[in-house]
């Protein structure tokens, strides 16, 4: 007589499916999904991978040193620190944002607001200019 699925003696009540996650399994899978995440992809070496990653910087030419502050770094202040350093802002008093006497004073401090590459250059560019 055949067993009935779900009893003590047949083989296949007593494994777990591979699709259940615990806890162990879980931790696993994120091993192998951070491990996939950092490796190159398939076909490119581990060298090509990080060279398509970086950009050159432009180089420094006298024209490009020269940082305009109402023109290129005030925008830039205007779109992630507004209203609170500006005009009528309640940090306005104390670091007023439109002076570039404070963003000097302030320098790489800013970075903790001002994230993008690009724009953290130019920045450093401001900053060497009144040195």
């Amino acid at each position: 007589m055949p067993q009935a699925v779900g009893t003590a003696k047949h083989p296949v009540a007593h494994r777990r499916s591979i699709w259940v996650v615990t806890p162990t399994r879980g931790i696993a899978l994120l091993v192998v999904l951070a491990a996939c995440a950092h490796s190159p992809a398939r076909g490119t070496s581990a060298r090509s991978a990080d060279q398509t990653d970086r950009v050159a910087p432009a180089p420094v030419t006298a024209a490009s040193a020269s940082v305009d502050f109402s023109r290129e770094i005030r925008p830039i202040l205007e779109s992630r620190c507004q209203p609170c350093h500006f005009a009528g802002g309640k940090m306005y008093e104390r670091l007023p944002f439109d002076q570039a006497a404070t963003i000097r004073t302030l320098g790489p401090k800013l970075f903790t607001r001002i994230k993008a590459d690009d724009e953290q250059a130019l920045f450093r560019r401001f900053f060497a200019q009144a040195e």
